[in-house]
C-alpha cells in the first residue's frame, strides 16, 4: 500500500513535500509501533496472570471436580485466544517495522535526490555566473575595439582632410 501511495504521490508532490509526507508517515508508523508494543506487553502480562490462574485452577480441580474443570477449560480457551491475539499483534508489529523500514529507505532516497538537485542547481548557477562574466568581458572587449576603430576612423578622416 505504501509503495502504491508513494508512486501516486510521486507525480503530485515535489521531493521536499514527499520528504515531509514520508517523515510524517514515518512518525505515525513509530507511534503505531509503540502502541502495538504496549498492547503486546499488556497482553503478555495478562497472559502470564491467566497462566497463573489456570495453574491454580488445575490444582484445585482435583478437589472440586466438574466446576473446576469447566473453569480451567475457560481459562485455557481464553489463554489460547490471547496467544492467538499476541501472535496476530506480533505479525502486525512485524508489518509495522517493515513499513517503517521502507519509509526510512524512501526518506533516505528522497534526501539523496534533494542533495543531487541542490548540487545541480548550484552547478547551473555557477555556470550561469561564469557565462555572464565571460559575456561581460566580451562586451567590454567589443566596446574597446569599437572605440579603437572610431579613433582610427577619425585619424584617417583627419589625414584625408589634411591631404586635400
Amino acid at each position: 500500500k505504501l509503495d502504491l501511495a508513494l508512486a501516486e504521490d510521486a507525480g503530485r508532490f515535489e521531493p521536499a513535500e514527499r520528504l515531509r509526507k514520508l517523515q510524517r508517515e514515518s512518525a505515525e508508523g513509530r507511534v503505531r509501533l509503540e502502541r502495538l508494543l504496549e498492547e503486546v506487553s499488556d497482553l503478555r502480562a495478562e497472559n502470564e496472570a491467566l497462566r497463573g490462574a489456570r495453574d491454580a485452577l488445575e490444582a484445585s480441580q482435583a478437589r472440586r471436580g466438574g466446576e473446576d474443570k469447566a473453569a480451567a477449560w475457560l481459562a485455557r480457551t481464553e489463554r489460547e485466544s490471547l496467544e492467538r491475539r499476541i501472535a496476530h499483534l506480533g505479525s502486525q508489529l512485524d508489518e509495522a517495522r517493515l513499513s517503517n523500514q521502507r519509509l526510512h529507505e524512501a526518506h533516505l532516497r528522497l534526501e539523496a535526490e534533494v542533495r543531487e538537485r541542490r548540487a545541480a542547481v548550484d552547478d547551473a548557477q555557477h555556470a550561469l555566473a561564469s557565462e555572464q562574466a565571460a559575456a561581460e568581458a566580451r562586451s567590454a572587449d567589443a566596446v574597446r575595439e569599437l572605440e579603437r576603430l572610431k579613433l582610427e576612423m577619425e585619424r584617417r578622416h583627419a589625414e584625408a582632410g589634411r591631404r586635400e
